[in-house]
């Protein structure tokens, strides 16, 4: 009996070894993906201590560090900037021994301009023989101006401002607005009816529609030449938002409001912006301005949101303007954070990424943004952790990217394409971005709706992706989308900017986005290991595989 029990013990034995043996290295890197590890690194990146992660703020760098640790502790190797260490000291001529070029550390350090209203800004309109002055934070704010100055023109109203040539709309056709100051409605087509047609053709499904749309109408007033852009928003007080209080104020933790130190980053760039300046004004400056103008806002919008009327500027005759912009300036420090595993082609590249920073803190409370981005930072460590726990070297280098700046307008990312820490990013071949995977929508009652968006010229993603999900047998229930060239508010636009293909994870969108509300206790951990399960293995494919 006990020579049958041993026989018993080494067939065992030899089975689990076997069994063991059989576990292929893509297997192994996915077994390192776990929920303590995903709860560990965000309970961190999520606290108090790092104070909202604002982008060049202590709790940024705070956070940053953690993450240069993380990846430090997975094996990732630094791919940033040279490493200075605390406490160097130039030494004397005398004192000079052989040069060695330093270790490279985690960080790419940079500078953004941080802008700032200088509060003098002022805004003159002339009508009717009579000249009207505002001030600025009384009946207009300042936004979007990188530089202090004047302009005087002619006013015109370009209705939502709107170019969507494959759908139909130019409001800038017919009419040079070089130097021009422009009266812009604020929305779209069919934003102010989320059920017409056209709003469900600009926006859809896509859970980032209504940033992305906006996003390329703002991008659209570069190419006109314009001057100025003065924003009208029908029947809200936007003035709510610029007053200030005769007294110190902390609000409760339980309060919600505006923040109050907002301010705008922007990289410095190699030429003077050509974005105009824009200006948010109140009601009794939008009706001086379209009282007598003929301009029936209701019936454009009524045309527009069928998607077939055609619009062409419109010259307010008998009006001008005189915007007078003052800004005060500074260079912030900031960083993004990165890491490396060489591949065997060491020349070329695949990089991961998820924007680190978040909106910070202010008055009291602190806008911890567990879903954005805690989230997805945590997956780009993680995945950097099971591809070294995997046990072997990937086919192509792989570059593990934290952004930061992104709240402010996508900056590290394009920092990055601009200067890759490694090759030349026409070296690239791929990017995933992880952006605000944690939580549910609404509608989401199995708590298992995600999404992607990815280059339209590379289905093969797509198919990776549907047959990954079936192998593992994940619970996903995926919204897969296409775009020719994926772009929107999120870090991804640099990269397919740059003509590289692209794969964009994002869950869901909800109440709590860019409010101190965004807290850990609603995340939707299952989903989240999920979503980083099949992200790594997608991952996998673009490093050691084909995705054409």
């Amino acid at each position: 009996m006990k020579k049958l029990k041993l026989i018993l013990l080494i067939i065992s034995i030899i089975s689990a070894t076997s069994s063991y043996a059989q576990i292929t290295p893509r297997e192994k890197g996915l077994q390192a993906i776990t929920m303590d590890a995903i709860k560990g690194q965000l309970e961190f990146l999520s606290s108090d201590w790092t104070e909202g992660r604002g982008t060049g703020d202590k709790g940024y760098y705070l956070a940053s560090d953690y993450v240069a640790s993380m990846f430090r502790v997975f094996g990732a190797a630094p791919a940033g900037d040279p490493s200075m260490q605390s406490g160097f000291r130039m030494m004397g001529p005398s004192q000079q021994g052989p040069r060695t070029a330093p270790p490279k550390s985690y960080f790419q350090n940079f500078t953004l301009i941080e802008n700032r209203p200088g509060g003098s800004s002022s805004l003159t309109l002339k009508k009717g023989g009579r000249e009207y002055s505002f001030e600025e934070n009384v009946d207009f704010s300042v936004s979007r101006a990188a530089l202090g100055g004047k302009v005087e023109s002619p006013v015109v109203f370009v209705g939502y401002g709107f170019v969507d040539k494959a759908n139909g709309f130019d409001d800038f056709a017919g009419i040079d607005l070089k130097g021009k100051i422009l009266v812009r409605l604020s929305g779209f087509p069919g934003s102010g009816d989320v059920t017409s047609p056209i709003y469900k053709k600009l926006v859809g499904d896509n859970q980032r529609g209504t940033f992305e749309v906006t996003r390329k109408k703002n991008e659209a007033l570069a190419s006109t030449g314009a001057a100025a852009v003065i924003d009208i928003t029908l029947n809200q007080d936007v003035s709510k938002r610029w007053g200030t209080y005769r007294f110190d104020n902390n609000l409760a933790p339980a309060e919600q409001s505006p923040r109050t130190n907002w301010t705008s980053m922007r990289l410095d760039g190699k030429e003077i912006s050509s974005t105009p300046v824009t200006l948010t004004v109140t009601e009794r400056v939008i009706n001086l301005i379209l009282k007598d103008s003929g301009i029936d806002i209701a019936k454009y919008q009524s045309d527009a949101a069928t998607g077939t009327a055609k619009f062409k500027p419109i010259p307010i005759n008998g009006l001008s303007a005189a915007v007078s912009t003052d800004i005060n300036s500074a260079r912030i420090n900031v960083r993004n954070v990165v890491a490396m595993i060489e591949g065997e082609n060491k020349n070329e590249f695949v990089a991961l990424g998820a924007h680190l920073d978040h909106m910070g803190m202010d008055n009291g409370k602190i806008w911890n943004g567990a879903d954005d981005n805690a989230s997805g930072t945590v997956a780009v460590m993680t995945i950097a952790r099971a591809f070294i726990e995997s046990g072997v070297k990937p086919k192509r280098t792989i570059i593990f990217c934290a952004w930061t700046g992104e709240e402010k307008g996508l900056l590290g990312s394009e920092y990055f394409t601009d200067y890759p820490v490694a090759g030349k990013i026409s070296d690239y071949r791929f990017y995933m971005n992880f952006d605000m995977i944690a939580r549910d929508a609404a509608n989401d009652t199995a708590k298992n709706m995600a999404g992607i968006t990815y280059t339209k010229a590379y289905p093969k993603l797509e198919e990776i992706t549907k047959n990954t999900l079936a192998e593992f047998k994940l619970n996903l229930n995926m919204n897969i989308r296409s775009a020719e060239a994926p772009s929107g508010g999120s870090d991804y636009t640099a990269f397919s900017d740059n003509k590289i293909p692209v794969i964009a994870w994002m869950a869901a969108m909800h109440p709590d986005y860019h409010q101190p509300s965004d807290q850990i206790n609603l995340v939707n951990w299952n989903k989240m290991l999920n979503i980083i399960k099949l992200g790594y293995l997608q991952m996998w494919e673009a490093a050691n595989g084909e995705i054409k």
